[in-house]
């Protein structure tokens, strides 16, 4: 691990293996740590680089820059410091987000994009726990919990993930040991507990993660080479159909079976599924 000054920030990072360059973002309350398994086996192929975002893992926590926008503008600036030309950009979840904004913002350097249930505002401006028809033994576990107003909450990832920290700081997570719910097992869950509490309270993340981001105009325009995965369990499925739509181009591939976490319980064939999409990534690019 090392770190950089990137816009401002000191960011973690680290890099793997050699070939063309994959850069992976991971989510919100995860860490670079979120995709080890995934850079093992890619770089018998790639430069893997991959990064904890501001206020995650071993990356500084500033007051603000938390909105996608920002964030897209922080994987370029990382990008240059680390003089990676150009990449293919892979993000789960709100690292997908940020991914979109890097090939808004310099398309010249995004040779593709991977998108792993990733929600666009402009697309799905809410989210509800009861987007999902059935939930989870923990999902609903935290549900029960009767500090959130779970029929009113819009906004219900970022709501769930404060309230899965806040059970773990107070000892009440009760499915710890599960390896996909967020806080539940390892040394660093009780620390990155307090670190995405602290996020939340102490900086306007909370705010900024609720900008929308690139606008359906500018959406339309990628042109780079798409690998859409999704849940068929997910809440995000609605922006996948209409990214799909949006973008003829691109690759769609539902995972059966699965939910949000889908890249950690299903690691071998995402990795296999990234690997054969982007030897490929060459003869996929849109003609200009």
């Amino acid at each position: 691990m090392a770190y950089a000054d990137v816009n401002g920030t000191r960011i973690a990072w680290q890099q793997m293996g050699s070939g063309p360059n994959l850069v992976l973002v991971h989510g919100l309350a995860a860490s670079r740590a979120f995709w080890f398994a995934h850079a093992m086996q890619l770089r018998a192929h790639y430069t893997v680089t991959l990064f904890d975002l501001p206020g995650h893992g071993y990356s500084a926590r500033p007051d603000s820059g938390y909105d996608s926008a920002s964030l897209g503008r922080l994987v370029l600036g990382l990008m240059d410091t680390l003089q990676i030309a150009d990449a293919i950009l892979v993000g789960h979840s709100y690292g997908g987000a940020a991914c979109i904004e890097a090939a808004v913002q310099a398309p010249q350097r995004v040779n593709g994009l991977a998108l792993l249930d990733v929600r666009s505002l402009r697309i799905q401006p809410t989210m509800r726990m009861s987007d999902v028809a059935q939930f989870t033994p923990f999902e609903t576990e935290i549900a029960a919990d009767t500090r959130v107003d779970w029929a009113q909450e819009t906004q219900a990832g970022v709501r769930f993930l404060e309230m899965a920290a806040r059970h773990r700081v107070e000892g009440r997570l009760s499915r710890a040991g599960d390896p996909v719910i967020p806080f539940a097992e390892g040394r660093g869950a009780l620390k990155g507990a307090r670190q995405w509490l602290a996020l939340l309270d102490e900086t306007d993340a909370r705010s900024g993660f609720n900008l929308p981001g690139a606008t359906l105009d500018e959406l339309r325009h990628i042109a780079q080479p798409c690998l859409l995965m999704y849940a068929d369990h997910s809440r995000c499925l609605a922006t996948g159909e209409a990214l799909h739509r949006l973008w003829p181009h691109s690759r769609y591939e539902l995972i059966e079976d699965a939910g949000h976490f889908f890249p950690m319980t299903h690691a071998g064939h995402v990795t296999q599924s990234l690997m054969n999409w982007a030897a490929n990534v060459d003869s996929m690019r849109v003609p200009q």
